[in-house]
């Protein structure tokens, strides 16, 4: 019996202790990218690259591994045809990798075609790839990012196979279930308690503020009380001038044929002078009692104003009615 247990312990300890699974390396070629600008073709390689590492994978980029080649070997690994296997063949042979990745990046009229595809670099096969049309440049690393989501898990499966997937206890190993059984409820003594009634709130009204119904139409008096003021300014002025020529005539100035008609023209001047400047304070008074002059809120008043020229002056005047 311990000759047998000594041999199982024996074996145990020379099993082989299972790895994980080493990274799969991939080299990022240049893309297919016709009539895209290079900067979108820059941050588009940059953003591929990152994104396959944040997925485990070991990214070589193309810059990197053919850094130590000649000029000429360059430039045909970088002009090579990236769907000829023979190119894939060669790419992946550079970077050391087993696969290689190819965005595409081209440009049509309705957008960019962004994706992805993935290559054997064994022999150049395909393994997967995903496309999405019409993208817009401002989504296209969304649409990067939603290819990448698609062939990287099919990648990993065609390369490491489908991941394994945890066993489940049998149904021997997994006890009953246990019943737990609930203590009686004991009914514990309720009071009532009269309900409490809230304490009533009574809502104030707010005064409504006050109105002036007038005050847009004030400045129609007071534009008028100007114009009037102006006009007995210009009959003061002729006034004056018909008293000095009286003044004056026969005297200092040329003599006066007709005095009586000169005193007459002066004497009219003056009239007209004394009810344009009564009638213009009269509408500049009615202007400001108009802005200043309060009126019912609640009632709305219906003013009509109303100005007219008559011979030897004008008016100004306003009509309506309050509700």
């Amino acid at each position: 019996m311990w000759i047998s247990l000594l041999v199982a312990l024996t074996l145990a300890a020379q099993a082989p202790v299972a790895s994980p699974q080493a990274p799969i390396t991939v080299l990022v070629a240049p893309p297919d990218a016709a009539g895209a600008p290079s900067h979108v073709i820059e941050f588009a390689q940059e953003h591929v690259a990152e994104q396959l590492k944040s997925r485990g994978f070991k990214v070589v980029r193309v810059e990197d591994a053919i850094r130590t080649m000649t000029p000429s070997r360059r430039r045909a690994l970088l002009r090579c045809n990236r769907t000829e296997p023979a190119c894939l063949r060669s790419l992946g042979a550079a970077g050391k990798a087993e696969v290689v990745l190819v965005a595409e990046l081209g440009q049509f009229v309705s957008g960019y075609r962004a994706g992805a595809r993935m290559y054997r670099s064994t022999d150049g096969s395909l393994i997967t790839e995903h496309l999405v049309p019409g993208v817009s440049e401002d989504q296209l690393l969304d649409a990067l990012t939603k290819a990448l989501d698609v062939v990287v898990p099919r990648t990993r499966t065609a390369l490491r196979g489908a991941p394994p997937v945890a066993s489940m206890p049998s149904m021997q190993d997994v006890p009953p279930p246990t019943v737990a059984t609930r203590p009686p409820e004991q009914k514990t003594p309720t009071t009532e308690v009269a309900p409490v009634k809230p304490p009533e709130v009574t809502a104030t009204k707010e005064p409504a503020p006050r109105a002036y119904p007038l005050r847009r139409w004030a400045w129609l008096p007071a534009a008028g009380g100007v114009a009037l003021a102006g006009v007995g300014t210009v009959f003061y002025i002729q006034a004056g001038n018909k008293f000095d020529t009286l003044n004056n005539g026969g005297t200092t100035g040329p003599r006066v044929e007709d005095p009586d008609g000169v005193a007459a023209d002066g004497r009219r001047a003056q009239t007209l002078s004394r009810v344009a400047f009564g009638l213009g304070a009269a509408a500049i008074g009615a202007g400001v009692v108009m802005y200043l002059l309060p009126g019912d809120g609640a009632k709305e008043a219906k003013v009509q104003p109303s100005a007219a020229m008559v011979p030897g002056g004008g008016m100004v005047g306003l009509s309506g009615t309050w509700q």
